[in-house]
C-alpha cells in the first residue's frame, strides 16, 4: 500500500517539477525591461481625436492666472490647447469652451497632464506652448452639448490619432 502512495506522489513530483521547467523557459522567452515598457506600441488613448480650433478661457484654480487660447485638437475626455503661457503640470483650470452652434458655453473642470513649447514662435514673436488637458469634472449638460458637437465632425485618418 505505501509503495502505490509512495509511487503516486514521485509522479506528482515530477509532473510538477516538468510544469516548473516549462513556466521558467516560457518567461525567459518573455523579454521584460524598461525599453519593453516603451517600445510596445500600445494606444494610450480611449478616444478619438478630432482637430478642431474651438475658443476657449481658462482660469488656474487657486491662482489669478487666467487666459484665451484655442483647441488643436479635442476628444469625449480632453483636449490640447495653444498657449503663450507655460502653465504647471497637475494645475486644475476651470475651461469655458465656446461650442459653435450652441448658446451656453460648456464650462467643466480640468487637469494639465503635459505641456510642450514649440521650436518656433508665432507671427508675433511669442512663444507658444501646446498644453494637454484632461477633463475631471464635467456636468451631464455640457457633456452633452460636447458629444454633440464631437458627433458632427469628421472623423480624421487613423495617423492622427497616433
Amino acid at each position: 500500500m505505501y509503495l502505490v502512495y509512495s509511487i503516486t506522489l514521485a509522479i506528482l513530483i515530477l509532473i510538477l517539477i516538468l510544469i516548473w521547467m516549462e513556466e521558467i523557459r516560457f518567461r525567459k522567452s518573455i523579454s521584460h525591461g524598461i525599453a519593453n515598457k516603451y517600445w510596445m506600441l500600445r494606444e494610450r488613448r480611449h478616444f478619438v481625436r478630432f482637430k478642431d480650433e474651438i475658443k476657449i478661457r481658462y482660469n488656474i484654480i487657486g491662482s489669478k492666472l487666467n487666459g484665451n487660447g484655442k483647441t488643436n485638437n479635442i476628444s469625449r475626455a480632453g483636449l490640447c490647447i495653444s498657449t503663450y503661457e507655460k502653465l504647471k503640470e497637475k494645475d486644475a483650470m476651470e475651461l469655458e469652451i465656446t461650442v459653435p452652434g450652441f448658446p451656453k458655453p460648456v464650462k467643466l473642470i480640468g487637469r494639465i497632464v503635459w505641456i510642450k513649447e514649440l521650436h518656433s514662435p508665432d507671427s508675433q514673436g511669442r512663444r507658444l506652448f501646446y498644453t494637454g488637458i484632461s477633463f475631471h469634472k464635467i456636468n451631464p449638460e455640457s457633456e452633452a452639448i460636447l458629444l454633440t458637437h464631437l458627433n458632427t465632425l469628421k472623423r480624421p485618418p487613423d495617423d492622427y490619432n497616433r
